[in-house]
């Protein structure tokens, strides 16, 4: 192997490994951001909801005001985690990837206030926002070869584990 087939392949390990870290920081946010909004969807009775389209703004402003503090730590974390305490381009992606992960879902728990009527908006979002844990779960299973039996199995403990996660914030919280 030559030295430029050594580097190149070094360059394509490393372009493979960020993305990969990119792809981790998305849905890390996204599943984080799926549990508060489904805990504070839990939280409220549906007879103390407001309006649905005052939900859609609720669930935005929840999601962005949540995701503004996060890269604000992420921000300072990575300077301080830096040699020179300089924001990189690589910590600038994985920010961005973190936003677009979190409002992603966000406006997937939204949607549904924007298509259906109040008990049934707020099921479709509350439906929508659990399935992103359960699908993790089986996601996870399915990618290291189990059988779909074992991964729907995952996918379930996972739901489990996330709600008990929810209902703990909620009742540590409220």
């Amino acid at each position: 192997m030559t030295s430029s087939n050594t580097v190149e392949a070094a360059a394509a390990t490393e372009h493979a490994a960020h993305r990969r870290v990119l792809a981790r920081e998305v849905l890390a946010s996204g599943l984080y951001v799926a549990l508060v909004l489904l805990a504070a969807l839990l939280a409220v009775p549906s007879d103390r909801l407001p309006p649905d389209a005052e939900m859609v703004w609720l669930i935005l402003g929840t999601a962005v005001g949540l995701l503004l503090a996060h890269w604000l730590a992420f921000r300072l974390a990575a300077r301080i985690t830096t040699e020179q305490g300089d924001w990189t381009p690589s910590a600038a992606q994985e920010a961005a990837a973190q936003l677009a992960g979190g409002l992603a879902v966000a406006l997937l728990a939204a949607a549904p206030f924007l298509v259906l009527d109040g008990t049934s908006a707020r099921v479709a979002s509350l439906a929508a926002l659990a399935a992103l844990p359960a699908l993790a779960g089986c996601l996870i299973a399915r990618l290291r070869g189990r059988t779909w039996l074992f991964a729907l199995t995952a996918g379930a403990l996972v739901l489990i584990l996330a709600t008990g996660i929810v209902a703990a914030k909620n009742t540590l919280g409220h």
